[in-house]
């Protein structure tokens, strides 16, 4: 956490915080996973919770075997969905990895304590008045 030294230094900070997870929101929002099942005969794209958005098969899947078919959806799907999780991680990275190793409730609630502190302190200096 940084050390603010006036409220400009702490609404430069919430600023920066609210831009950063703007952009996540926005790059999470149009976030979508493509798979494609090991013979190739289906193509997925999926996004948040796992839906299924797209499902495209390749003309000679109908020859396939039921069971065939299926495990081929279930495979672009799978993979669909891994990717999308995959993407979702990098975009959440930057946040996650700012977040100090090893965080509990009980820490996060002394940082939040540290804010409120030093929010106190600024609203006490007779100059920021």
């Amino acid at each position: 956490m940084p050390q603010f030294h006036d409220f400009h230094d702490l609404a430069a900070y919430a600023q920066e915080q609210l831009d950063r997870v703007g952009r996540m929101q926005a790059d999470m929002a149009t976030a979508a996973g493509e798979g494609v099942s090991p013979q190739r005969y289906a193509r997925a794209r999926t996004g948040p919770g796992g839906n299924v958005l797209e499902l495209r098969l390749d003309p000679d899947a109908r020859s396939l075997p039921l069971d065939d078919l299926t495990a081929e959806i279930v495979a672009a799907i799978s993979a669909a969905q891994a990717d999308y999780a995959t993407q979702t991680e990098n975009i959440m990275a930057p946040l996650l990895e700012s977040r100090p190793t090893g965080d509990t409730i009980d820490d996060g609630i002394r940082r939040l304590d540290a804010l409120t502190d030093d929010l106190d302190r600024l609203m006490r200096r007779p100059d920021l008045r």
